[in-house]
């Protein structure tokens, strides 16, 4: 899980800044108060005792921070870090007046000082002052993390739609659709058809999922079988493909355009490198409120080293930013021959419009 609390010294340096600059303000007061006592002090001694009222609010800054941390408020909680920071503002405050005083008689000796409740107002004032500054720093943080995160799956999705143009636009896979459209014209005018239909059918799938990150996984599916159209059309009754995918995997949300790549390398790395009919699998299930994908081919064996595409690594990257480490993906050889790429993550239902 991603540590989203705030660096511990960074915030006890911000706060000896803030504190010394606080000292420094309140000098003249602690002069003005201490005359009113009967026991006029230098401006050194001011300042020094000063220092001491502020810069102990320092030393216990770490233990504010860390409660702060550890129970922080929130719309959806805030009964139980209410319940922890009122006593322990009163206890923080009572520990930080008691050394404050410890260390003012260090340095002036016995005799009377000021007081007053206000004093004990401004330490309670204070510690709730570090417990905000300590929600405020977090909240940044979180925000910074989320636009981070947002940008990266925008260009992670980015990627994802160039290689999908670029596998529908590579001069191979063009020529060979518009070739193929050829022959049938003066063939099978309806088979010309539908394949023109499907080339476009792919071509405006990927262009309408330019701001769409996820996607139902049954509209994956009907791009996989305009996509699946067009290479049964090249590689005849070699190409066999069976997709199995029950009711609730086909309503559960996956990224989009990520099964036609792992589709593409089954063909390419699988049918395409042997002779005769080859087949191409996918099944989705849920398992345990797990959406579970597998895509194998029944290819060559499979090499005990592959290196991974632009495509497979774009996979593994946005999964890991969109579900984190909850989420996995594998690439691995079957016994016999060909290879099977699964892909396991938290299966969600489309939120309803």
């Amino acid at each position: 899980m991603e540590d989203r609390s705030v660096p511990l010294a960074r915030i006890w340096l911000v706060a000896v800044a803030c504190f010394t600059a606080a000292a420094l303000l309140f000098t003249g007061q602690v002069w003005v108060d201490f005359a009113y006592a009967g026991r006029p002090l230098s401006w050194g001694l001011a300042l020094a005792v000063a220092l001491v009222d502020w810069e102990t609010w320092a030393l216990l800054t770490p233990a504010v921070v860390l409660l702060a941390q550890r129970f922080p408020f929130s719309r959806a909680s805030w009964r139980v870090p209410v319940v922890v920071h009122v006593p322990a503002g009163f206890i923080i405050g009572g520990v930080k007046l008691t050394i404050e005083a410890v260390l003012t008689r260090a340095i002036l000796g016995y005799g009377r000082t000021p007081f007053s409740f206000l004093k004990i107002y401004l330490t309670l004032l204070t510690y709730w002052a570090i417990v905000a500054v300590t929600h405020v720093a977090r909240s940044y943080r979180d925000a910074r993390a989320r636009e981070l995160r947002s940008a990266e799956l925008e260009t992670a999705l980015a990627h994802a739609q160039v290689e999908a143009l670029k596998m529908q636009l590579h001069p191979h896979f063009l020529f060979n659709t518009l070739n193929t459209i050829a022959g049938l014209m003066r063939e099978d005018v309806e088979a010309a058809d539908l394949m023109l239909t499907k080339l476009a059918e792919l071509l405006r799938r990927t262009l309408e999922t330019a701001d769409v990150q996820e996607v139902p996984l049954e509209h994956e599916l009907e791009f996989l079988d305009a996509y699946l159209t067009i290479q049964r059309s090249r590689y005849g009754d070699r190409l066999r493909v069976s997709i199995e995918a029950s009711e609730q995997a086909r309503q559960s949300i996956v990224p989009s355009l990520i099964l036609q790549p792992l589709v593409e390398n089954a063909i390419r790395h699988g049918i395409a490198e042997k002779p005769g009919p080859g087949r191409v699998d996918l099944d989705a299930r849920l398992d345990n409120n797990r959406l579970v994908i597998h895509v194998s081919n029944d290819g060559p064996e499979f090499p005990p080293r592959i290196r991974e595409g632009f495509g497979l690594r774009n996979i593994r990257s946005r999964l890991e930013r969109l579900y984190g480490a909850d989420a996995s993906f594998s690439l691995l050889g079957k016994p016999g021959g060909g290879a099977v790429a699964s892909l396991n993550f938290p299966s969600r239902l489309e939120s309803p419009s």
